[in-house]
């Protein structure tokens, strides 16, 4: 039983890599949006990208045992969730149906123009970006990156957004002991905490977090993070966490993008 009154912006959390079983998006693209122009990062390099889960637990439809689609409701009539609404008015991005059963169309490695990436690269800039194309038209502006083709699905960064990875020693949520615990708290670009959790501090995501300067955030009612009913962690497998993501993409309740990490530690 907890000890902690939860507030409004504390939710049900995971961090995690993207190419766990239970989200499997070691090749979806993932697209920094700078002053410069749009970047797509190399997937051969963001295949193991740091992630970051945020589950809701105040939301229409979200009750003790995980969110319950209304009745009769189809995927058009779902209703509005305003967690999820507010997000996208502060430039997040609602992640499609279809986005968990994306992939890239051709193999990481070789660039779509039949140039392949460097094996060996001087700075992690250089690392995570992909070559320029060969130019099609010589008014096409590219910024060191090749051409993206239609249908491509991705995950982008997104502008203002932060997410925050502070030490908290008293994770609010237990009283446990043993364990070192990070408070995330995920903020729009008004300084405002959007979500919150506690998660124990896992020192290689905290690094590779670090390493890329971006973390995968993924925000919804359905993430696979709260189990069903009656069955424990262990039971709760990553193949019925992974069919859970879907699902909440399925509705239109989840939204995700790069967001930068701010390192406390």
């Amino acid at each position: 039983m907890s000890w902690h009154q939860f507030e409004q912006v504390d939710d049900n959390g995971r961090i995690l890599f993207s190419d766990d079983p239970a989200l499997r998006l070691e090749c979806v693209l993932m697209v920094l949006e700078t002053a410069e122009g749009t970047i797509t990062l190399d997937p051969a390099q963001t295949r193991h990208m740091p992630t970051a889960l945020f589950e809701f637990r105040h939301a229409l439809g979200v009750g003790e045992f995980g969110y319950v689609v209304p009745e009769g409701a189809s995927l058009d009539g779902i209703p509005e969730e305003p967690q999820i609404e507010s997000a996208i008015l502060f430039g997040m991005r609602r992640l499609p149906p279809e986005f968990s059963d994306l992939r890239l169309p051709d193999r990481p490695g070789s660039g779509d123009d039949g140039v392949h990436l460097d094996e060996k690269r001087p700075t992690i800039f250089d690392e995570l970006r992909m070559r320029e194309p060969l130019r099609r038209d010589p008014d096409e502006v590219s910024f060191g990156m090749r051409r993206r083709p239609p249908g491509y699905v991705d995950l982008r960064s997104i502008p203002g957004w932060e997410l925050h990875e502070i030490p908290d020693e008293q994770p609010k949520l237990a009283r446990r002991l043993g364990y070192t615990y990070s408070r995330l708290e995920l903020r729009t670009p008004d300084g405002e905490i959007y979500s919150r959790t506690w998660v124990p501090h896992d020192p290689e995501w905290a690094t590779a977090a670090l390493r890329h300067g971006y973390v995968v955030c993924l925000c919804g009612v359905e993430l696979g993070i709260r189990a069903p009913y009656a069955m424990s962690d262990a039971q709760h497998t990553p193949g019925m966490r992974y069919e859970s993501f879907r699902h909440g993409c399925a509705v239109g309740l989840t939204v995700g993008g790069l967001v930068a990490y701010v390192d406390h530690r």
